[in-house]
């Protein structure tokens, strides 16, 4: 039986381990690991940093450079240039000129014109026309309101028409009638090329005309018929726009008609329904002044004549009016 030996001895033969061998590959592996990361990571770079210099020396160009030794050498050969005096003559004319012949005397005036022409001028000038045909030329002219004295071209009365300051007025001796003649002196004191107009307020703002008219005779019978008729009166309107009414809103009428002069007659007491019921603060009258005076570009002097006026409000009063130049009066 020759199969039993062989099956015997293979049976005896020792077997071989593969741990070995897969552990030994194992750390070959890690230690090249290592030695990559050492090499790639952990290595420093002793290389420096690129660094950009210039030369300190700049060469021009062969052309430029021989340019400008040409234009040196070419300077240095030239010359200066050759002065000339100045020719100076004397005595080309005589020194005066000679006496002028005796003229005959003579009353002829080449611009005399017919006393028919004058007339009409006079009647134009009376009616304003004449100013209006001249370009709306105006005219400086003396008002006088209640004492206080002051000259214009153009003349603004501001008067309040409530009850309080009729009532006051009576007090203080300055009836209705009074009040007519001292509007209406002043407006009969106007030249024909002056122009004039009136805001009348209380808590609402109208006015006699919506804009300046000339102080020809007939203006000066409408207005003073309008005073006699309507001095009082306190419903009257404007078509000029004002944001306000009271004192604020007859200001803001009164300074699109562009014044150089302005009359205020009121006891100082200023009420308003709009923008809020209730008294005028004097800082909101001072500001509404400052604004008006910036928009239209004008400042004029305003007068204050006043009737029975509280002494907090005369201070106030009184700082406005010489802030603008005016004078002050109370009765």
């Amino acid at each position: 039986m020759p199969s039993a030996p062989a099956h015997s001895s293979a049976e005896s033969a020792p077997k071989r381990s593969k741990l070995g061998p897969l552990a030994l590959a194992l750390l070959i592996q890690v230690g090249l690991l290592f030695l990559a990361v050492f090499v790639v990571v952990l290595v420093p770079e002793f290389k420096s940093d690129p660094e950009f210099v210039a030369r300190k020396k700049i060469y021009l160009p062969q052309k430029e450079l021989e340019h400008k030794v040409a234009l040196a050498e070419f300077q240095n050969a030239a010359s200066s240039p050759m002065q000339l005096e100045r020719i100076s003559t004397q005595a080309l004319l005589p020194d005066s000129m000679p006496a002028l012949p005796q003229m005959p005397k003579s009353d002829f005036n080449p611009i005399e014109r017919n006393p028919a022409a004058l007339q009409s001028d006079s009647l134009l000038g009376q009616s304003g026309v004449l100013g209006a045909l001249q370009g709306l030329q105006t005219g400086s002219s003396s008002a006088s309101l209640f004492g206080i004295e002051d000259a214009g071209q153009r003349i603004l009365i501001l008067f309040d028409n409530s009850s309080s300051v009729w009532n006051k007025a009576s007090k203080a001796g300055v009836s209705t009638e009074r009040f007519i003649r001292e509007l209406s002196s002043l407006i009969d004191g106007l030249s024909a090329n002056t122009q004039f107009a009136m805001v009348p307020f209380s808590r609402s703002v109208g006015s006699f005309r919506d804009y300046m008219i000339a102080g020809g005779i007939r203006n000066k019978r409408a207005a003073k018929a309008w005073i006699t008729g309507k001095v009082r009166t306190q419903s009257l309107m404007t078509q000029l726009p004002h944001a306000a009414d009271g004192v604020q809103g007859a200001f803001m009428v009164a300074f699109q008609m562009e014044p150089d002069v302005i009359f205020l007659v009121s006891d100082a007491d200023f009420q308003r329904n709009i923008p809020k019921q209730g008294d005028v603060p004097w800082n909101e009258l001072e500001r509404t002044l400052r604004d008006l005076t910036r928009e239209y570009g004008i400042e004029p002097r305003i007068h204050f004549i006043g009737f029975q006026v509280e002494p907090e409000a005369a201070g106030y009063m009184e700082k406005i009016i010489r802030r603008y130049k005016g004078k002050f009066r109370t009765l």
